[in-house]
């Protein structure tokens, strides 16, 4: 089978991270994979090297015009523009896809819906060039759509459970979305789930970094840890803020470590926060640090994941459960579908206080949070890259019989 794979992306973190996960175990070694993604896409820029590793995968670059508009005149047009643009869109990839000869199957993998135009212009591009199999991947929420071009979305919409032979979501949680939010009508084109899995056949990365030596971090400290871009939704001030509740005798033994770029306005906000609230010195942005997420995770006593609203699945937790270390997560979206307290502990969103009592309990119980993690550990390997990988292979082999 020979399966083209439409990615765009601006920025790094759970697609691709997912997409690698994907075709390392993918079960078929005969199947012939190409990537088309655009040039700017950090996401690959991270996980090219290990691509280069799989001899079934190659890769297709094409650029795009940038998303960014400054003025509000161009952000108008932008807006206003839509049914043009995604028209210009279809044949662009349409050209493109048919280039490279024909496809068996296309996967539009998408972060959000609708998320990036492109990723469903393509769907109509694999139609008209007679793809068999076109599957739409989504992996985070969908959102309602723009008053302004209500119509238009609505046609977007339905042309996509048109375009589409299969949708697939990584979480009920995003499933639900997608119905209540977009109007997605099941019986029309049902939205199968596949919940992301974790590569547990490879080995764990050797250290490459110290995190304590690198961030001057005392040896004796507690260590929390978020890896993630520094986004309002995620909830660093949240971490940051239940710094501000903790005893100061407690206080001088954690720090905050926060993995992974953003803004620099976020980080500015953040950093200010932290200066207000009188804990600047407890807390450490180390920025994108190269190297696998569960190289550094390991090296936390504690990973936090604090998203306010939704998580599409929560990668980051089962990467830190699969290496053994304990997790605080809000109870938001998907979470609670792999998530339970046996195996962590949960708080709810936008709840500093909760989160400072939380880190003193776990500090204070280290072997109940030993045997939480471990718990959490035996459990998550339910969740393997192979079982994923197996599902979406059925679900191609299966799709239009």
């Amino acid at each position: 089978m020979r399966i083209a794979i439409w990615w765009e992306q601006d920025s790094w973190g759970g697609v691709d991270t997912h997409l690698l996960t994907l075709l390392r175990n993918w079960p078929d070694k005969n199947d012939q994979f190409v990537i088309f993604f655009n040039s700017d896409n950090q996401g690959m820029m991270r996980i090219s090297p290990a691509l280069e590793q799989l001899k079934m995968v190659s890769v297709v670059p094409f650029s795009m015009p940038s998303s960014l508009q400054f003025s509000l005149f161009a952000r108008v047009v932008r807006h206003f523009s839509l049914p043009l643009r995604f028209i210009l869109m279809k044949r662009r990839a349409q050209r493109l896809l048919a280039s490279h000869g024909h496809f068996d199957a296309l996967l539009s993998d998408n972060g959000g819906y609708p998320g990036a135009w492109g990723s469903l212009a393509v769907l109509w591009s694999g139609a008209a060039l007679g793809f068999r199999i076109r599957m739409l991947l989504v992996h985070h929420a969908a959102i309602t759509r723009a008053a302004l071009r209500f119509s238009v979305e609505s046609l977007i919409d339905l042309g996509v459970q048109k375009w589409a032979t299969d949708l697939v979501a990584v979480s009920r949680a995003t499933r639900s979305t997608l119905i209540e939010q977009r109007g997605f009508y099941t019986v029309r084109n049902p939205i199968r789930v596949v919940h992301n899995g974790i590569d547990v056949s490879l080995e764990i990365e050797e250290l490459q970094i110290d995190l304590r030596a690198h961030l001057d971090i005392p040896v004796d400290s507690f260590v929390v840890g978020m890896v993630g871009r520094l986004e309002r939704y995620k909830g660093q001030e949240d971490l940051i803020l239940a710094l501000g509740e903790l005893p100061p005798e407690r206080l001088t033994k954690v720090v905050a470590v926060f993995i992974g770029g953003g803004e620099p306005e976020e980080m500015a906000r953040l950093k200010a926060i932290a200066l207000k609230t009188g804990v600047v010195s407890q807390v450490r942005f180390a920025g994108y640090i190269g190297g696998s997420a569960s190289m550094l995770m390991r090296q936390f006593d504690l990973l936090a994941m604090l998203t306010k609203d939704f998580e599409g699945f929560g990668l980051t937790i089962a990467e830190a459960m699969w290496v053994g270390t304990p997790v605080l997560t809000t109870m938001v979206g998907a979470v609670p579908e792999f998530v339970s307290k046996e195996i962590a502990v949960m708080v709810p969103p936008e709840a500093p206080d909760e989160v400072a009592e939380a880190l003193l309990q776990v500090m204070a119980n280290s072997e109940e949070t030993r045997q939480r993690a471990a718990r959490a550990l035996l459990h998550i390997g339910k969740f393997s890259g192979k079982v994923m990988a197996q599902r979406f292979h059925r679900l191609l082999l299966t799709s239009g019989v």
